[in-house]
């Protein structure tokens, strides 16, 4: 289990610093404003948080893993849902966000949707792996 979970944090990292090549998408976010006549003003500070939200948890990497049972579960719980799942308000907006009307939005959503699903992947077992110990070794070496 700690390869699989190295792994996992390596690809982690990898779409970390990759978000970090990429600008906030403004002009996408106020082309979806307009076309809804700016009825969704809280639309760009509410993606702020979420994508912040999300980096914040990635940019512990590998220290993840000596994180307490309360920190493992306090951040499954912020990163169980996708952004319209945690935003509701906006779910109407989700056709109109794609490759083709606002490619940097469409990407960006995506790439935060795997850092976050591979978030609590690594979660998961990093749970799994404080119950019982692998190998005689405890979670906080899980994947030193």
């Amino acid at each position: 289990m700690k390869s699989e979970i190295e792994e996992k944090l390596k690809i982690l990292q990898e779409l970390y610093k990759s978000d970090f090549l990429h600008p906030f998408p403004y002009d996408d976010c106020r082309k979806v404003l307009k076309q809804n006549d700016n009825q969704f003003e809280d639309l760009i500070p509410c993606l702020d948080v979420y994508l912040s939200d999300v980096a914040g948890f990635c940019s512990w990497g590998k220290r993840i893993a000596d994180w307490s049972n309360e920190q493992v579960a306090d951040a499954a719980i912020k990163l169980g849902k996708s952004f319209f799942d945690r935003f509701n308000k906006f779910s109407e907006l989700k056709p109109q966000i794609n490759d083709v009307e606002t490619p940097t939005l469409y990407n960006q959503l995506l790439i935060f949707d795997l850092m976050r699903l591979t978030l609590t992947d690594i979660l998961s077992e990093i749970k799994l792996a404080g119950r019982s110990q692998i190998g005689g070794k405890s979670k906080s070496s899980i994947v030193s």
